[in-house]
C-alpha cells in the first residue's frame, strides 16, 4: 500500500492519491479542520454539517438525495472532535458526477433549513441517550473536558441547540471553509492525472483565506472525582473510568495502543474480561478503549454490572491496572496483543473507502499520510518495558469515574 502520490492543487490543497486496480470504485475523503471561534458552541458544527446535504443554490435536498440514490453513491458527512469529514464512494464511471456534487455541497449550500435540522438532531440525540451506557460516557467526557470542545457531548449539544442560529451556522462555515484548512484523499483504479485535473478545476478554486485558528488548551484533571447519574429502575450499573492519555503524535502512542489491547481491547483474551467476567463473574461486558486525538488522548475502562458490584468492579480496575504497571508482560502476551492490534489495522484497510480515510486522517493530524504505513513497524518494536512505563505514567494520574445506577447505589459514591 505504498504507491502514494501527493499533489498540491492550485490553491494549495493537498490531494493524496493511491491507485488500487483491484476494484472499479473510487473513494474520496475531504477533511476540514473544524477548529474556530465557535468551537465551544456545542451543536453548531453538527447542524452546519447536516445542512450541507439539505439544499444548495442548484438543487433541493430531495434532488441531492435523488442524485445520490440514483447513482448508488455512499455520501456521508461526519462531525468528529477535531474535524468534519465528507466521505463518498462510487463507481469510477460516476467520478465526474460525484466530484461535481462534492464541489457543490461544499461551495453552494444555502443553510436554509436550520430549525428543521435542529429539530431532527434533537430527536436523534434524545433517542440515542436512552442508552444508559452512552449516558455514563457522556457524563465522563463533559467532566473530563469542561472548558474544551472535546466536552461537547450529546447532553451539552441538546442543552445548547436553543442557541444555534443560522448566523452562527454560516459564521462557522465561513471560518472553516478555506483552502489551507482542507485535506483530500482519493483511492481509485482511475488514472491519477484525470483525478487531479478534475479536482484542480473544482476544489482547486476554493479561496485560501488563511484564517487564524484559536488555541484551546487541555486542562489537566486537577483531582480525581466520581460523577453520578441516578436512574430509577436501572437494572444494571454503568461504570466508566477515564484518564488523559497520549495524543496521536506522542511517542507513547504506540505502547499505549498495545497496553490498551492487552488490558481490555482484544476480546475474550483481554485481562479485564478474563479477570472481571470469567473469574469474578462481575459482568458480561467489560472493556478498555484508547482514543488518540489532536490535543490529547482518552483512555477508559468500562463495565456494566449489578449495582451491588460497583465498588468491587472499581477495585478490580485498580487491581488490573496495578498488575500491568508492576509486572512486565510475557513475550507471549505481548506478541498476542501486537498481532491482535495489527490484525485489526489490516482489516480496517481492506476497502478503498477505509484506505482513503486513513490517508487523509494522518495527513490532517499533522503526521503525514505516510504515517499510516509506518505504524505497523512502530508497533512491532514496542517492548514490555515500554508498555509498563506508559501504564505507570498515565494511569497513576488523576481520573474521572462516571457511574449510572439507581439512586440508592449512587448516593454514597
Amino acid at each position: 500500500m505504498n504507491n502514494l502520490n501527493r499533489y498540491k492543487l492550485q490553491n494549495g490543497i493537498t490531494v493524496l492519491y493511491r491507485q488500487n486496480k483491484n476494484t472499479p470504485r473510487t473513494a474520496v475523503n475531504v477533511f476540514l479542520n473544524s477548529l474556530n471561534n465557535l468551537s465551544l458552541e456545542a451543536g453548531v458544527a453538527n447542524v452546519m454539517s447536516r445542512l450541507l446535504l439539505q439544499g444548495t443554490k442548484k438543487h433541493s435536498a430531495e434532488e441531492i438525495a435523488d442524485i445520490i440514490d440514483n447513482n448508488g453513491f455512499e455520501f456521508n458527512i461526519d462531525v468528529k472532535h477535531d474535524y468534519i469529514r465528507l466521505q463518498t464512494y462510487f463507481l469510477d464511471e460516476d467520478f465526474d458526477v460525484a466530484s461535481d456534487l462534492i464541489d457543490e455541497v461544499l461551495k453552494e449550500s444555502t443553510f436554509e433549513k436550520v430549525q428543521k435540522e435542529i429539530s431532527k438532531l434533537r430527536g436523534e440525540l434524545t433517542a440515542d441517550l436512552d442508552s444508559p451506557r452512552l449516558q455514563a460516557f457522556d457524563n465522563l467526557a463533559k467532566n473530563m473536558f469542561p472548558n474544551h470542545y472535546y466536552g461537547n457531548t450529546y447532553t451539552k449539544i441538546l442543552d445548547n441547540l436553543k442557541n444555534v442560529t443560522k448566523d452562527k451556522v454560516e459564521s462557522f462555515y465561513q471560518n472553516i471553509f478555506s483552502a489551507d484548512n482542507i485535506v483530500v484523499s482519493v483511492v481509485s483504479s482511475m488514472d491519477y492525472e484525470k483525478i487531479v485535473d478534475k479536482l484542480d478545476k473544482t476544489l482547486g478554486v476554493i479561496e485560501n483565506r488563511s484564517v487564524e485558528r484559536p488555541k484551546f488548551l487541555i486542562t489537566p484533571i486537577s483531582e480525581s472525582k466520581t460523577v453520578t447519574i441516578a436512574k430509577k429502575n436501572s437494572a444494571q450499573a454503568q461504570i466508566v473510568q477515564g484518564w488523559l492519555a497520549p495524543k496521536l503524535e506522542d511517542e507513547d502512542f504506540f505502547a499505549m495502543s498495545v497496553m490498551n489491547t492487552a488490558l481490555g481491547a482484544c476480546g475474550l483474551s483481554s485481562r479485564l474480561l478474563l479477570e472481571l467476567r470469567d473469574k469474578k463473574g462481575l459482568a458480561y461486558d467489560v472493556r478498555s478503549s484508547y482514543e488518540s486525538l489532536k490535543n490529547t488522548g482518552i483512555f477508559t475502562i468500562y463495565i456494566g454490572t449489578e449495582p451491588k458490584n460497583i465498588q468491587i468492579s472499581l477495585d478490580g480496575f485498580r487491581e488490573e491496572i496495578g498488575k500491568i504497571q508492576n509486572i512486565p508482560m510475557s513475550e507471549k502476551e505481548l506478541s498476542g496483543a501486537k498481532n491482535n492490534l495489527l490484525g485489526k489495522r489490516k482489516y480496517y484497510h481492506e476497502t478503498n473507502s477505509q484506505q482513503a480515510y486513513y490517508l487523509a486522517y494522518y495527513e490532517f493530524m499533522g503526521l503525514g499520510a505516510e504515517f499510516d504505513a509506518e505504524i505497523f513497524d512502530r508497533i512491532e518494536k514496542v517492548s514490555a518495558e515500554q508498555v509498563q512505563a506508559v501504564a505507570q505514567k498515565y494511569l497513576d494520574g488523576n481520573s474521572i469515574i462516571s457511574v449510572l445506577a439507581t439512586p440508592e447505589y449512587v448516593a454514597g459514591l
